[in-house]
């Protein structure tokens, strides 16, 4: 009996799950815009946060930490483009979906994957975004017989757990242990940007449209009445989106008085991936 007891009750809830029935299982609509819009407000200052730590460690010359840390900053603004897209779904008919997104919010290499696609210039389809994203998700790169180098784990490996964590690597037979050192390139200037000044950059427009009221519920409540009749797919492409998104601007404008110019400038409008989630 005591076996089953503990089998039964030392199980971890499954925190996905509680997200999606916290946000969106027994909650109104308007309940659940008004938690979205306090948890964008929430993603967005927890990375300020904790970019604030990461240049206090890298005036110590802590680098490594300071690698996990901005890698956790970005995983944090990766959370608002998640509950923006939850806003894009019909709540009632897509909590399948919705799980999904939910799960996402917990996945680091779904996180990676949405900021990388977002960050990706001249994307014209949700059928090249599909190809970015399965790229981005490949958990694993086998290594070519020709050239001789070793398989490759997912990005998140090299930004998440080498910085943090001995390993032993089999392929050069050694243990890997995290050095400040080793970390110097990665924060390196490139072309006038830094990882720090490129992590200031994607925080920035969460900021501005939080003060100007774009992260708001009324927005977001705006968002799912025009986005929720329309479940963006494969086959989408750019021009239909701006459209909506013109729609939406509208209607933002005239229910509370924030420019168009201001709407479609913010994080908002971007491509929605809960397709590919």
């Amino acid at each position: 009996m005591d076996n089953l007891f503990t089998m039964r009750y030392d199980k971890a809830p499954d925190q996905a799950l509680l997200l999606f029935e916290n946000l969106f299982g027994e909650c109104p609509a308007d309940t659940s815009f008004e938690l979205v819009a306090e948890g964008l407000s929430a993603s967005r200052r927890n990375a300020e946060r904790l970019l604030s730590d990461v240049r206090l460690l890298l005036d110590a010359g802590r680098l490594s930490s300071a690698r996990f840390l901005l890698t956790t900053a970005r995983e944090e603004v990766a959370k608002s483009y998640i509950l923006v897209d939850t806003c894009r779904l019909d709540l009632e008919r897509h909590h399948s979906v919705l799980r999904r997104l939910c799960r996402a919010f917990y996945h680091h290499i779904s996180k990676h994957a949405y900021l990388e696609l977002l960050e990706f210039p001249n994307i014209k389809s949700m059928a090249d975004a599909k190809v970015i994203w399965e790229t981005e998700v490949k958990r694993w790169w086998p290594a070519s017989q020709e050239d001789g180098e070793p398989d490759m784990p997912h990005d998140t490996y090299f930004d998440r757990e080498l910085p943090l964590y001995i390993d032993y690597g089999g392929y050069n037979r050694r243990w890997l242990v995290p050095t400040d050192s080793d970390q110097t390139a990665h924060f390196m200037e490139i072309f006038g940007k830094t990882p720090v000044s490129k992590m200031e950059k994607l925080i920035e427009p969460w900021r501005k449209a939080d003060s100007i009221g774009i992260c708001s519920a009324k927005v977001l409540s705006i968002l799912n009445a025009i986005f929720k009749k329309h479940y963006i797919q494969e086959g989408a492409v750019w021009e239909q989106l701006v459209c909506l998104y013109e729609k939406t601007a509208d209607r933002v404008k005239g229910e509370i008085g924030i420019s168009p110019e201001l709407f479609i400038a913010s994080p908002f409008v971007k491509w929605p991936l809960y397709h590919f989630v």
